[in-house]
Order: C-alpha cells, then sequence, then structure tokens
C-alpha cells in the first residue's frame, strides 16, 4: 500500500504537473493503465482458489520490484507512453494478487470478518499517507529515487509475506470463468453489491481520482499545478486518505455492525452534500476538508461493501468472488477515467462533479428499497 500510494501520486504528478497534458489524455492514460489487468483480475481470482496463497504473493512481489527499476533505465526518454506501461506493470501484477490476498483474510484472521476488513485497511493507510508525505518532496528528490523507494517498498511486501502460514487450495479445480461468473450471480446480496459498487465508482470515486485534479489547476493554483513540490496535489491526496483512515478506524471501533446496509445507503445522501460543497468553490481550506468529507464516506462505504462480501462469499470461491468484484471497480475506473476526462474539457472542472449527484441519488433510492442490503443482518454480530 505504501508503494501503490506513492505510485499513484507519482503518476497524477508526471501527466499534470511535469509533461503538463491535458484532461482527456490525462484520463485516457489513466483507462489504459486500467485496461490492462481486467482480465487479470479474473485470472487472479481462480488463482487464489487454485494456488498456495503465500507463494503466489511472494513470487509477484518480487516481479513488482522490477517494474519501477525498468522505468528508471528509460528516464532520459520520458513520454506519457512510458508511464503508461509503467502504470499498467504494476497494475497487471497487483491485479493477479489481490484476489489472493483479500481471499486469505477470512483463513488468517482471528476477528470478525467485518474487524478484519476495517483493520487490514486502515494499518496500510497510514503507512500510506506516511509515504505520500514524499510527495511533498518529489521535485527536490527527483523520480529516479523516488522509483528506488517504490521498488524497496514491494521488497519489504515480499518479505513480510514469508511470515504468513502456508495456505494450500481449499479446492482446487481448473479455471472456468464462465461458472465463476454463476458463483458471484447466485448470491443476490453479492450481484446487488458489486453492481451498486461499479455504479458508484465510475462517478464518485472516478470523480475523485480524474476529476480533482484538475478542479485544483483551474481554481485553486492560478491555473497551473505547483510542480516545484507538489504540495497543493500532495495536500489533497492526504486530506483524502486521513478522512478514509479516520473513518474506518472510528469505524473499526463500532463493530460488528447488525446493518451495515443502512449505514452504506445512507451515505449516499452525505456524498451529495459533500460533491455540492466542492461545486460551489469554496475556500481552499474548506476545499480540503470537503475532500477529508469525501474520504470518509468512501473509507466507510468501501470497507462496508468488501466485508459485506467476504462474508458472503462461499469459502470455495471467495477469491474469485473478490476477483469479480475488483474486476468491476478496475473497468467502472477505466469508464470514469475515459468520461470523466472529456466531461472536464467539454463542462469545466466543477460541473463534471454533478453527474454523481444524480448517480448517488440513484444509489439511495435502489440501496433502500430494491437491493436487499438495508435489511441485510451481518453474521458477524453472531
Amino acid at each position: 500500500m505504501a508503494a501503490l500510494s506513492l505510485q499513484g501520486l507519482l503518476i497524477t504528478w508526471i501527466l499534470v504537473g511535469v509533461l503538463e497534458e491535458s484532461a482527456s489524455v490525462y484520463g485516457e492514460s489513466r483507462a489504459l493503465i486500467n485496461v490492462a489487468p481486467l482480465i487479470i483480475l479474473l485470472i487472479g481470482g481462480f488463482a487464489g482458489d487454485r494456488f498456495d496463497a503465500r507463494r503466489f504473493l511472494f513470487f509477484l512481489a518480487i516481479l513488482t520490484a522490477v517494474v519501477p527499476v525498468l522505468l528508471i533505465f528509460g528516464m532520459s526518454n520520458l513520454n506519457v507512453w512510458m508511464v503508461i506501461a509503467f502504470g499498467a506493470g504494476t497494475t497487471i501484477l497487483s491485479s493477479l494478487a489481490d484476489p489472493a490476498r483479500q481471499g486469505m483474510v477470512n483463513r488468517v484472521s482471528h476477528l470478525d470478518i467485518q474487524r478484519s476488513i476495517a483493520l487490514i485497511t486502515i494499518v496500510p493507510s497510514l503507512v500510506g499517507i506516511a509515504a505520500m508525505s514524499a510527495g511533498t518532496q518529489l521535485e527536490r528528490l527527483g523520480l529516479v529515487p523516488v522509483l528506488l523507494v517504490l521498488a524497496g517498498f514491494y521488497l519489504l511486501a515480499a518479505v513480510a509475506v514469508l511470515g504468513l502460514p502456508e495456505l494450500p487450495p481449499i479446492k482446487k479445480e481448473r479455471i472456468d470463468i464462465v461458472e465463476g461468473f454463476r458463483n458471484v450471480l447466485s448470491v443476490p446480496i453479492i450481484r446487488n453489491l458489486i453492481g451498486m459498487n461499479f455504479v458508484s465508482a465510475i462517478f464518485n470515486a472516478g470523480g475523485y481520482m480524474v476529476v480533482m485534479p484538475y478542479i485544483l489547476m483551474e481554481h485553486y493554483a492560478g491555473g497551473t499545478l505547483p510542480v516545484d513540490d507538489g504540495t497543493l496535489l500532495t495536500a489533497m491526496f492526504i486530506a483524502f486518505t486521513i478522512g478514509s483512515t479516520g473513518s474506518t478506524i472510528v469505524l473499526y471501533w463500532m463493530m460488528p455492525l447488525k446493518h451495515p446496509g443502512k449505514i452504506y445507503v445512507s451515505l449516499q445522501l452525505f456524498r451529495i452534500l459533500v460533491i455540492l460543497g466542492i461545486w460551489l468553490q469554496p475556500s481552499p481550506l474548506l476545499f480540503l476538508l470537503f475532500v477529508m468529507c469525501w474520504g470518509i464516506n468512501m473509507g466507510i462505504t468501501s470497507t462496508l461493501i468488501r466485508s459485506t462480501l467476504q462474508e458472503m462469499a462461499p469459502p470455495a470461491h471467495r477469491s474469485k468472488v473478490l476477483g469479480f468484484y475488483l474486476f468491476t471497480f478496475t473497468l467502472s475506473s477505466i469508464l470514469a477515467a475515459w468520461i470523466l476526462g472529456h466531461i472536464v474539457e467539454w463542462l469545466g472542472a466543477l460541473n463534471a462533479l454533478l453527474p454523481g449527484v444524480v448517480i448517488s441519488v440513484g444509489l439511495y433510492l435502489y440501496g433502500r428499497y430494491w437491493s436487499g442490503y438495508w435489511e441485510f443482518r451481518s453474521p458477524s454480530v453472531l
């Protein structure tokens, strides 16, 4: 998480601040970075259920450490395509690992699933905040040292994996994507949650990742980002992460929650207030406060969605279910990057946030009356 947090900031900083690409190019670049792992996520879900998860994760962490080093050798001719290749390479390898890493939580944790998910969100996020603080020194340190730090983080992750017990597959089976879809669709609550998360991520999570950097450029940085040290962009990322992590810490002490769906659905209305607050173009301090509130919202909703999926997924197919969940989330980020990048150029950055208001209203109504999540009672309370 330390590496991925710093890398996400680094890619944005290079494309927007260093190469000074337009919103459409930035959005399309983000989309291309996220296209590569789509099918890989499905394969990763099957691999997580089929192979020993510890060995699988160790091998992938070592491979991922090589990718930042490869970019260093091409620094003399840095361009958009190199950044895309760098982002896609690490994303592909991370996508192979994610379903197995998330699926093993049920097998190694002694806590209930809700608090387990909250805990493995809190600790890496705190580390991620510390890693992103290096973003204020991007210009002073230079890209090469930061890329070496990224490689070092991935190597440390490989070492950490060695501390896990052996995790052989629960049930060995051949890879059958069609059967995997049936496993996802057979449980209504899983089907509805994945669908709601997919729709939400296009204009809500996507709005934060794609639109917000251009709101900074157009309204808070005199038309350009402060590329000398990346302070403003880093402050936005850190404010969001503090909100998401802080809310998850509070959520941890409230868990296990009997009716997580009621909280998730109600927060769709809170997000509307946050988006409209940013749309009104407040002062820089209030802007960061609204960004933090957006982080609070997303921290809680994403934790509740994921914990419910892990509670309800059949044990022998847990990695596959999580793989499909990550697949739809990645697909939504691709659509968000492409659609919102063009909306920013068409309507302006602030107005590109407004579709998220409509989406949030729709999610509230569907979640409240038709999804079944409002009435859902978590087995963790037992």
